[in-house]
């Protein structure tokens, strides 16, 4: 009982830290798939796929929000990705989403299956003539992401509830709470940025997620930063490091780009490398 009242206290702070969406955030122009996807009659997941501008596929990264947060509250890191080339698949979960009529922080345990379901749903339709999603997505080419409990999500999609087509993975303020850090089949590179300032999902805890990685992997330290801003707002003096690493990440692991693989060794003794 001590573990889940651990992180339902870390909930109630999460509470606290995401809100409503602005009416910038809900404005915002993109090119955006609304998709009513469902694993069950209980488990809706209505997804926003945004995509790149132009024909062709694209690879595609899956992101999972935090706890009693909106997608909205993302978009300008999503938006980045979208910038470079990168479809991105954004769910709202059922029972962690800021909305929610009922919520429920151990329904995390959920959550990377649901992944998984939405990635089924997503290439299915990208395989249908006709469909918005047609030849839109490369299914070769697919990284999980996701901040707070939505990075404890994607260390569970790349552990204990692995989807093997999963190539790479994001987490951004997270950590193996709950899920475990039991990460299994093919080698999926890992990103991890965590803040020291960070007084929800603790840095130390980001740190034990990442040191039980036996794959490629990275961790960014950002020295002041907190358990939100640098994440979602672009005034946070450490999210242009977050949106620049991230991306170059993606373009590295994903597109095969030797130039960005340069610009995250560059970034300076506060980025652990073990990228390979």
């Amino acid at each position: 009982m001590r573990r889940r009242t651990a992180i339902i206290a870390a909930g109630l702070l999460l509470l606290a830290g995401c809100g409503s969406p602005t009416s910038e955030q809900e404005t915002a122009p993109s090119s955006v798939v609304r998709i009513d996807f469902a694993r069950g009659a209980d488990r809706p997941l209505p997804t926003e796929v945004h995509l790149p501008p132009g024909r062709g596929r694209h690879p595609l990264v899956v992101f999972v929000h935090g706890y009693t947060c909106h997608v909205s509250e993302y978009a300008d890191l999503i938006a980045n990705w979208v910038v470079a080339g990168f479809a991105v698949a954004a769910p709202t979960f059922p029972y962690t989403n800021g909305a929610a009529a009922k919520l429920d922080v151990m329904d995390l345990l959920n959550q990377p299956q649901d992944v998984t379901a939405v990635l089924d749903g997503l290439l299915a339709r990208a395989a249908k003539a006709g469909d918005p999603l047609y030849g839109r997505i490369d299914a070769d080419r697919i990284a999980a992401g996701g901040h707070s409990l939505g990075g404890m999500t994607t260390v569970g999609a790349l552990g204990k509830w692995r989807d093997p087509r999963l190539k790479a993975g994001i987490v951004l303020a997270g950590s193996a709470r709950e899920v475990g850090a039991e990460f299994r089949g093919e080698p999926a590179a890992m990103l991890f940025i965590h803040g020291t300032g960070d007084q929800v999902v603790t840095i130390d805890q980001g740190r034990a997620a990442y040191d039980a990685v036996p794959w490629p992997k990275a961790f960014l330290t950002l020295p002041s930063g907190t358990h939100r801003n640098p994440f979602m707002s672009p005034a946070d003096p450490d999210f242009e490091v977050v949106a620049e690493s991230t991306t170059d990440f993606l373009r590295w692991r994903l597109n095969g780009d030797a130039d960005a693989r340069v610009r995250l060794a560059a970034i300076g003794t506060r980025f652990e490398d073990g990228l390979g």
